[in-house]
């Protein structure tokens, strides 16, 4: 319903991956390592973020523009494709039928991989263009957002690990600068912050329990809320360490990164769950 939007932002995302690493690397051999890799992982992930967003944009205003209407299932087609690897990967695609306010009958693909938990005849949930009933969309969360998650995903990683090594650079000029300012947490600080890592490695914890006994039979159910709970663990960890006298960039980087890494995967998870 928004093709065009679509391939602009998969077209840009692309295009960074040649631009990033050649602008990268000629401003590491101007500056300095850190320079280079944190200026070159951004400008992807910048990239990454604009697709989402504005995919995201024109995905929510073509949506405004549908009515839901219950379908059924009624086959899965088979789709071949090729991998880096040149090796042919077979996915089902799901078609789905429908009846718009016109009382035509319709159908409409959704993408492969999608509705595996369904059978033949099970209700699934379509939206249609109301100016045009044929275009139309599976609405659940891979046809509807799966796109904009993907992009936010590959934008949004390489963002952090611009800006990681980015902070690394300035805390290295900083220290060729013989700027230094570090001091020892009081007494008082100190009990706060085993507290709050008592509590962040509870959360942890709970996280990988939940991977395993969290009471829903789907697996990405299952999956999804352990990823987000470990992640939200990890996000705890990296405000505890990140309270006055904050410790090390670099370490509370890596703690920040890997906490939304495990949100991001989660919620994905549980939504295509």
């Amino acid at each position: 319903m928004d093709d065009q939007a679509t391939t602009r932002a998969l077209l840009v995302f692309g295009l960074s991956l040649l631009v990033g690493p050649a602008i990268g690397g000629l401003v590491g051999w101007l500056k300095t390592f850190f320079w280079g890799v944190g200026v070159g992982a951004l400008l992807i992930g910048c990239a990454g973020l604009y697709g989402a967003v504005t995919v995201g944009w024109h995905r929510y205003q073509s949506i405004a523009g549908t009515a839901s209407v219950q379908g059924s299932l009624v086959e899965f087609v088979e789709e071949r494709s090729k991998d880096s690897n040149g090796r042919t990967i077979v996915t089902r695609a799901p078609i789905v039928e429908y009846t718009a306010s016109d009382g035509l009958k319709r159908r409409v693909k959704g993408l492969g991989g999608g509705l595996g938990d369904k059978e033949w005849g099970d209700p699934v949930e379509v939206r249609y263009s109301k100016a045009d009933p044929a275009q139309a969309l599976v609405a659940d969360f891979q046809n509807m957002w799966g796109i904009v998650w993907g992009l936010g995903i590959f934008g949004g990683f390489p963002t952090m690990f611009g800006l990681f090594f980015t902070g690394m650079a300035v805390r290295e000029s900083r220290h060729q600068d013989g700027l230094r300012a570090t001091r020892d947490p009081t007494p008082a600080q100190q009990r706060w912050r085993t507290r709050g890592t008592v509590l962040a490695n509870f959360v942890f914890l709970a996280g990988f329990a939940l991977v395993f006994f969290y009471p829903d039979p789907s697996l990405a159910k299952q999956l999804g809320a352990g990823f987000m709970t470990i992640g939200a663990g990890a996000m705890l960890h990296f405000i505890v360490q990140s309270l006055p006298p904050a410790t090390d960039f670099q370490f509370r980087s890596i703690l920040a990164i890997v906490g939304l890494g495990f949100l991001a995967f989660g919620y994905g998870a549980w939504m295509m769950g």
